[in-house]
């Protein structure tokens, strides 16, 4: 077969070609994670703009499970892989479709007939979403390919250090103008997103500078493939891992923004400020989660997380209008758990994907998993708030209502939850001997 275009065995293009490939990643990066800080479904500056639109605030968790509904479209990908030559340039005028689709979206939404606005939010979000699905396998398994295998807490801790710098950036922009921003003016706040929608265009076209290796240019995958990928015990035992300990998230994340704005009533600044906080002990923390990884090995870590998860979501059912101050504390308190969660399942998710032909679809299987128990979770919720909706309970200074007993259930959820960690390898050791078995 004729070698596929843009890409050459790393081993012989040398260290070179690795650093100028991992440097691309990182600047797609970093492009990247301010089109997901602006126009990421459950952002701020989304939710308000939804909102403006007229979707009722106990129905935002549909766009969660819009988007999780069209990650059903990386099967396509995966059988697609036999067929794709250039899996390179398939990536990214893929990519490339995404930020375009949302561009027009929000800037059209708003000229629409109110009753059709909803309807034609939730099909661009699909449509978006659709042409990230389809590329997303490819596109990790070509970062996965490249990423050394011995220093890869290391590596993904400093990239995701850098990350949470330039989110602090972006997210203290978008609180500043989003909160200048009337918040009934649907065409400005998706002049907000357009922005965002730029810097997405830009983080796919740097890819251009990035080598695929031949085992990323190389891949296949067949019906036998993906009947294979439950075989692997270290793959299934991450799978279950990743399924238990996210189970309170699934119902919780839809939700944080519309707490904030509906039912604490924060100014965006405010957010803004919270999110930099969360940020921030991101920032100082995640390099050293990343050592600690390679140290302690995933499971370690991750248990240890979990108790902060519990105390953050505990913070939720306590906060009121007059105590905004617990949800800035919450947030800064989570962004340890998150460095560590994010550093140590990303490098077990890369560990324990055999390096065969069909690792993209083990990468599809994982984000499948998530994308479909992100919808279920937000499918669930819709109707749980709905029946909460009436709930109001006072007891001195405490005023408890719809959201804080629904972040409540959460909170009892992340205890159990938090065990699932124990299905995720521990020390490098015995990571190779999970994968072995």
């Amino acid at each position: 077969m004729p070698p596929t275009a843009g890409w050459m065995p790393l081993r012989d293009a040398g260290r070179g070609t690795r650093r100028r490939s991992l440097e691309a990643f990182n600047w797609s990066a970093i492009l990247r994670s301010v089109f997901d800080t602006l126009c990421g479904g459950t952002t701020f500056v989304f939710v308000g703009f939804a909102l403006s639109l007229g979707i009722a605030r106990e129905k935002i968790g549909l766009i969660t499970l819009i988007t999780s509904l069209a990650c059903l479209l990386q099967i396509v990908a995966v059988m697609l892989l036999g067929v794709i030559e250039d899996k390179k340039r398939f990536i990214m005028r893929v990519a490339l479709a995404e930020p375009l689709i949302m561009m027009a979206a929000v800037l059209a939404l708003p000229f629409l007939p109110p009753w059709l606005r909803v309807l034609a939010l939730l099909t661009a979000v699909f449509a978006a979403a659709a042409c990230l699905q389809l590329t997303r396998p490819l596109l990790d398994n070509w970062v996965s390919c490249t990423i050394p295998a011995g220093v890869r807490g290391r590596y993904l801790g400093r990239r995701f250090q850098l990350l949470s710098g330039v989110t602090i950036v972006c997210t203290l922009a978008a609180g500043f103008i989003a909160e200048r921003i009337d918040k009934q003016d649907s065409f400005g706040l998706g002049c907000v997103l357009a922005a965002g929608g730029v810097f997405g265009f830009l983080s796919v076209l740097v890819l251009r500078h990035a080598t695929m290796p031949a085992l990323s240019a190389e891949a296949r995958a067949s019906w036998a493939d993906v009947r294979q990928i439950l075989h692997q015990r270290a793959f299934r035992r991450y799978l279950y891992a990743f399924a238990i300990y996210n189970l309170p998230f699934l119902f919780a994340c839809p939700y944080y923004q519309v707490f904030h704005l509906t039912v604490l009533h924060m100014p965006e600044s405010l957010i803004a400020t919270t999110m930099i906080g969360y940020l921030l002990t991101k920032l100082f923390v995640t390099r050293w989660c990343g050592r600690l990884h390679d140290r302690w090995g995933s499971r370690r870590l991750i248990l240890r997380a979990g108790a902060i998860y519990t105390v953050f979501f505990l913070m939720y059912p306590l906060a009121g209008t007059e105590r905004a101050w617990m949800i800035l504390v919450a947030w800064a308190l989570v962004g340890a758990a998150d460095a560590a969660w994010n550093v140590s399942v990303t490098a077990v998710l890369y560990g324990v994907i055999p390096e065969t032909r069909a690792r993209p679809a083990y990468f599809a299987f994982a984000s499948l998993l998530n994308s479909g128990l992100c919808g279920l979770g937000a499918l669930v919720a819709i109707p749980v708030l709905g029946a909460m909706a009436d709930w109001a309970w006072k007891l001195g200074p405490f005023q408890f209502g719809q959201f804080h007993f629904f972040y409540a259930m959460c909170t009892v959820l992340m205890i159990p939850a938090l065990f699932g960690a124990c299905y995720l390898p521990g020390r490098d050791g015995k990571e190779r001997q999970t994968r072995s078995a």
